[in-house]
C-alpha cells in the first residue's frame, strides 16, 4: 500500500511540474525545454520544490515558501507571471524566437469554423530549413472562445506548441505535421489528458482530429470528461438503486432500454428489449389485471402509472416496480411511453422474512404470556406470598416474597417435624417462567416428603440433587438451596448449603454471615458432597434466610449488596414480621427485577 501511495504521489508531482512548464512556455513564448529550466531555477531561487512552484503557477495558489517549508522568501505566482521575459530565473541567453508573419487563411475558413459545433482552430505551417517545424494559430471558433475566454483569444498568432505545449510531449505535433504533408487525416482518442480548468488540474478524455484544409491545418477536438462523468454517475445510480430506463416509440414501435433494464428482465442486449405487447407472456397470471389496468390508465386516461408485478425470467420469478408515463403531442395524443423499472425482489423477500419474524414473535409472546400466567398461578397455589407467622418449638418464623414481572423459582419451607426438630429451608430453581416454577414445586414438594425420613441435612441435600437430576425429559436443571434442622432442646442449628449464600445471624444488634463449608449447586454433579455445619444459637437471635436475587443486582456488586443486607438486618427489631418489613424497605426489595424471598426466625 505504501509503495502504491508513493507511486501516486510521484505521478502527481510529475503532472504538476509538466503543467507548470506549459504555463511558463505559454506565458513567455519560450520552448518547453526552456520552460523546464526556468521552473527549476525558480524553485531554487525560492527554496521550494518544482512541484510546489508549478502548483502555485497552475492553480493560482496563495504565496508559498515559509508557509509550507522554511525558505528565504515567499513565492507569489501572480507577481512572478508579471515579470518581463528577460527577468525570468535562469534567462541568461534564452530569448524567444520571432514568429514569421503567416499568410492570410482562405476566406472560407471562418465559415467552416462557424459550422463546427465543437472546439476547432485553423493553423498555418511554419517552416525552418525547408521543413515544417510548427504551426501558427490564425483562427479559433466561437466554441473555443466561449469556453476559454481571453486565453483563447491570446492564442491567435502564437505557435501551436506555445499555446498547447502538450503537443510536444504527447507526440501530437509530429502527427499534425505528417497529416499536413501527406494529406491523410489524423485522429486520436479518446485518451486521458491532464488539463487546467476553473477547478484546477483534472483528467479529461479527449478525442482529436487533424486534417489538411487548403493551405493550413484544421484541428478539432472534444472534451468528453463531463459527459462521461454524468453517464458514469447515471450508470452507477442504476446499479445501486436497481433502476432501469426505457422508452417505447408508438410511431415506430421501437423500444429503447438502458443496460440495467436487460438485467431486470433477464435478457441480453443481443436479444433486444421486450415489447409491451409481449409483457403478458412474462407476467404471472394473477398479476395480469394490474398490467391491464396500467395500460388502460396510460392510453385511455393518459395519466402516469405506478404499479408492481411479478415476471418470470431466467433467474426465476422477480418482483418489478414500474413507473410509466405517456408522452403526449400538442393534441394530447400519446406518441411514446417512458418508463422506469426497479427490481424489488430482495426488498419483498426481506418484507416477507420480517413479516414472518413479526408473526413468530407475536406467537412467542403469546405463549410466553400464557406460560407466565400459568407459572404465576402455579406459584400462588404452592406458595403464599405472605405466610402467616409460624410458631414452632423454640422459635417464631415469618416469610416475605417480592414478585417481579419475570416468574422465578424461589421457594421456602418452615415446618415442625415429628421428632421435635424444626425444618428451615430456602432455595432457588435456576431460570424463569414455567420451567423454573415447575422445578421449584418439585424441589419443595420433594423436600417436604424427604424431611420426614429423619435424615441429616447433608443427606437431604444429596437426595435433592438426585431429584433435580432425575428430569424425565433429560434436560437437567440446576438450583441452589440452604436447609437445616433447629434443635429446640440445645438451641443449635445443623445446616448445609448447595451453591446458595449462607444465612445471616443477628445477635445483640450485630449481623454476620454464618460460617460453614458449602457444596456445589444442585443438579451439577452426579455424586456431590454436602458438609453439615453446626451453629449454637441464643435467645433473641435472628436467623435470616434469603434468595440470591437480593444480592445479585444490576445496580450494585454482590459485596456491596451483601453489606447493605447485613446493615438492614442489624438495624431491624421487633417481631419476625416487623423485622422483615423493615429489611425489605431498607434494601429496596420491592424495586428489584427478580423474585426474592426472605425468611426470618427469631429464637425464643
Amino acid at each position: 500500500m505504501a509503495a502504491h501511495l508513493g507511486d501516486a504521489e510521484d505521478a502527481h508531482e510529475r503532472a504538476l511540474v509538466e503543467q507548470g512548464a506549459y504555463a511558463i512556455a505559454a506565458r513567455f513564448q519560450v520552448t518547453l525545454a526552456d520552460a523546464y529550466r526556468h521552473l527549476g531555477a525558480l524553485a531554487q531561487e525560492f527554496g521550494i520544490s518544482m512541484g510546489e512552484a508549478a502548483e502555485a503557477l497552475v492553480g493560482g495558489q496563495p504565496p508559498i515558501g515559509s508557509a509550507h517549508r522554511p525558505g528565504p522568501a515567499s513565492f507569489d505566482p501572480a507577481k512572478y507571471l508579471r515579470r518581463p521575459p528577460h527577468e525570468l530565473p535562469g534567462s541568461g541567453t534564452v530569448q524567444p524566437e520571432p514568429i514569421p508573419e503567416p499568410p492570410e487563411p482562405p476566406e472560407w475558413v471562418d465559415d467552416v469554423l462557424a459550422g463546427i459545433h465543437g472546439n476547432a482552430l485553423y493553423a498555418m505551417p511554419l517552416y525552418s530549413g525547408g521543413r515544417i517545424n510548427d504551426f501558427v494559430i490564425v483562427r479559433i471558433n466561437d466554441t473555443v472562445e466561449a469556453r476559454l475566454g481571453e486565453p483563447a483569444r491570446q492564442a491567435v498568432g502564437r505557435r501551436l506548441q506555445d499555446a498547447y505545449p502538450q503537443v510536444l510531449t504527447s507526440g501530437l505535433l509530429g502527427q499534425y505535421i505528417r497529416a499536413f504533408e501527406t494529406g491523410e487525416p489524423f485522429a486520436r482518442g479518446p485518451f486521458e489528458q491532464v488539463t487546467i480548468s476553473p477547478r484546477g488540474l483534472e483528467p479529461v478524455s479527449v478525442v482529436l482530429r487533424a486534417a489538411r484544409a487548403g493551405p493550413g491545418l484544421l484541428l478539432t477536438w472534444s472534451d468528453t470528461a463531463e459527459e462521461e462523468r454524468l453517464l458514469a454517475r447515471w450508470e452507477q445510480s442504476e446499479r445501486l438503486a436497481g433502476l432501469g430506463w426505457g422508452e417505447w416509440n408508438l410511431f415506430t414501435n421501437e423500444v429503447e432500454w438502458t443496460r440495467r433494464m436487460y438485467d431486470i428482465f433477464g435478457r441480453t442486449p443481443e436479444e433486444g428489449p421486450t415489447r409491451l405487447e409481449e409483457m403478458p407472456g412474462l407476467l404471472l397470471p394473477e398479476d395480469l389485471p394490474a398490467m391491464e389496468e396500467a395500460v388502460r390508465t396510460l392510453f385511455e386516461y393518459r395519466e402516469a402509472v405506478d404499479t408492481e408485478f411479478r415476471i418470470r425470467q431466467r433467474s426465476g420469478v422477480r418482483h418489478v416496480h414500474m413507473m410509466l408515463e405517456p408522452v403526449l403531442d400538442s393534441d394530447a395524443r400519446p406518441v411514446a411511453v417512458r418508463f422506469l423499472a426497479q427490481d424489488v425482489t430482495d426488498r419483498r423477500r426481506q418484507e416477507r422474512v420480517l413479516a414472518a419474524t413479526h408473526q413468530r414473535l407475536l406467537e412467542e409472546n403469546r405463549r410466553a404470556e400464557e406460560e407466565r400466567r400459568f407459572a404465576a398461578r402455579l406459584r400462588q397455589v404452592i406458595l403464599a406470598l405472605r405466610d402467616p407467622a409460624i410458631s414452632a418449638p423454640g422459635m417464631d418464623v415469618a416469610v416475605r416474597y417480592h414478585t417481579a414481572e419475570r416468574i422465578g423459582g424461589d421457594w421456602h419451607k418452615a415446618r415442625p417435624l415429628p421428632d421435635g426438630r424444626v425444618l428451615l429451608a430456602i432455595g432457588d430453581a435456576m431460570g424463569h417462567g414455567l420451567a423454573a416454577a415447575t422445578q421449584m414445586a418439585q424441589m419443595r414438594a420433594g423436600l417436604a416428603g424427604l424431611a420426614y425420613t429423619g435424615a441429616e441435612p447433608g443427606r437431604l441435600m444429596i437426595w435433592l440433587n438426585e431429584l433435580v437430576r432425575a428430569e424425565p425429559s433429560g434436560d437437567v436443571g440446576t438450583g441452589t438451596a440452604v436447609l437445616g434442622h433447629f434443635l429446640p432442646e440445645d438451641r443449635t442449628l445443623r445446616w448445609s448449603r448447595a451453591g446458595h449464600p449462607p444465612p445471616i445471624l443477628v445477635r445483640a444488634g450485630r449481623a454476620r454471615l454464618l460460617e460453614g463449608e458449602g457444596g456445589p449447586m444442585l443438579g451439577v454433579l452426579e455424586d456431590p458432597r454436602y458438609p453439615v455445619s453446626v451453629t449454637a444459637l441464643e435467645p433473641h437471635d435472628l436467623l435470616l434466610f434469603y434468595t440470591d436475587g437480593i444480592i445479585d443486582r444490576r445496580d450494585m456488586d454482590p459485596d456491596t449488596a451483601t453489606a447493605r443486607l447485613l446493615a438492614a438486618a442489624a438495624g431491624a427489631d421487633g417481631s419476625p414480621d416487623d423485622r422483615l418489613d423493615r429489611i425489605i424497605k431498607e434494601i429496596g426489595a420491592d424495586q428489584m427485577e427478580d423474585d426474592v424471598c426472605l425468611m426470618a426466625a427469631v429464637i425464643r
